[in-house]
């Protein structure tokens, strides 16, 4: 019985730890890659050595959502048996498949409401935190992120423009629930947020996640008549971004500038839409080339390299395209699998609490949209905010229940 006892206060300690790192994990996202490799995997230890061992089976069987990861995850590993990629390419791809699989675990650790409320406050506060440092950065001369463009200060300007948006939109939905007294507070840092997003930041997914959110909280709230008030507010908050913030106006116009120079040719180097638009192209072709079961794991680089050899062009990993990558890895088989993906989520969004049901369809909307300008799945910080964030808003969803055989009897 000792012994017993022992292994269950020591299974219990390990539960913590993970509930622990689940938080720490939130917060370190948007911050450290390494720090966010390690909550990652202390998180996975946690739940290797922690008790309730059957609830977690029966996460990993029976949840709605998690059913619909396993094809995903299934097909990056068959995919290394006929990829075209070197074994450097395959093995972070692979890695970047496997990802997926956190989500079972992160649905445990977050199951408890005050769990799950921390790691989202965790979020927050350290977008807040990159608030403060950007403001000191920019306006003090702190030299702080100086790698980094304008306001960025731990990630690049693309992942930080999009977590604030999303922060925003975070802190916006609490406001509801947070006592009056700090509701003022609350309203000042969404609008320092949003003041960052349009005059401090170059990231142009930050623009398009902020107009985003901002129409589905208004659908959400008001639906047909809260969309036009809100398309109007955009509309409002672009023309005057636009005509006010210099770092705004000079974001918007280079897109003019990129697509002369993709048209001029060979100047793809300089010119980031061009240079997107060259991908998708190729990416197309190499889909319709093997449309079926595509390239293979980590096979994208080599299949691309082949299709311009020969040619002064630039060369990439990935085409900036969730979709266009798993098309061209996986073919249209891998493609459906991921778009299938998101629809279950959207479906069983329905289902989670009214208190973040509005803040995930939110989030699953921009990252969807997202995948269209970036690889989010295979960048380790937005393909860790997916997970978390799936985790936490489905960790509510009651595990489905196998029906029950009842005998007929006559009376």
């Amino acid at each position: 019985m000792a012994v017993i006892h022992k292994f269950n206060h020591f299974a219990l300690g390990w539960d913590k730890i993970g509930q622990v790192a689940a938080i720490s994990l939130a917060f370190v996202i948007p911050i450290s890659t390494a720090l966010t490799s390690i909550f990652a995997g202390l998180v996975l230890l946690s739940w290797l050595l922690g008790p309730n061992q059957t609830e977690k089976r029966r996460i990993l069987c029976h949840h709605p959502l998690v059913g619909w990861l396993y094809p995903l995850v299934i097909l990056t590993l068959l995919g290394i048996f006929y990829s075209s990629g070197d074994p450097q390419n395959i093995r972070h791809s692979v890695g970047d498949g496997l990802r997926l699989c956190f989500i079972p675990i992160f649905i445990y650790c977050y199951q408890s409401k005050v769990v799950s409320k921390a790691a989202l406050w965790a979020f927050a506060s350290a977008m807040i935190l990159t608030l403060i440092l950007a403001f000191l950065k920019v306006y003090a001369g702190l030299p702080i992120g100086l790698k980094y463009t304008t306001g960025a200060v731990f990630k690049s300007h693309i992942k930080t423009s999009y977590f604030m948006a999303i922060a925003a939109f975070f802190l916006a939905f609490q406001l509801p629930y947070v006592a009056k007294q700090y509701r003022l507070i609350l309203c000042v840092i969404i609008s320092l947020m949003i003041f960052y997003l349009l005059f401090m930041s170059v990231g142009r997914i930050g623009y398009i996640t902020l107009v985003a959110c901002l129409l589905a909280m208004a659908w959400q709230k008001s639906r047909v008549k809260g969309l036009v008030v809100a398309s109007m507010m955009a509309v409002v908050m672009v023309i005057g971004a636009y005509t006010t913030s210099n770092v705004f106006h000079d974001r918007i116009n280079l897109l003019a500038q990129d697509l002369d120079f993709y048209h001029q040719g060979g100047r793809l180097l300089e010119s980031s839409l061009g240079s997107r638009i060259q991908f998708a192209l190729t990416s197309t072709s190499l889909l319709f080339e093997r449309p079926f079961f595509g390239w293979g794991t980590g096979g994208f680089e080599a299949a691309y390299a082949k299709f311009h050899e020969g040619e002064a062009t630039l060369f990439t990993d990935n085409p900036h395209n969730e979709y266009l990558l798993k098309g061209v890895e996986f073919g249209l088989v891998g493609l459906c699998f991921l778009l299938l993906l998101f629809y279950k989520q959207w479906r069983l969004s329905t289902q989670i609490p009214i208190e973040l049901r509005g803040f995930y369809q939110g989030v699953l909307l921009t990252f969807v949209i997202g995948c269209f300008l970036n690889s989010w799945l295979k960048d380790s910080a937005e393909g860790y905010f997916f997970c978390v964030m799936t985790a936490i808003c489905f960790a509510a969803l009651p595990l489905s229940v196998q029906p029950k055989l009842v005998k007929a009897t006559l009376h």
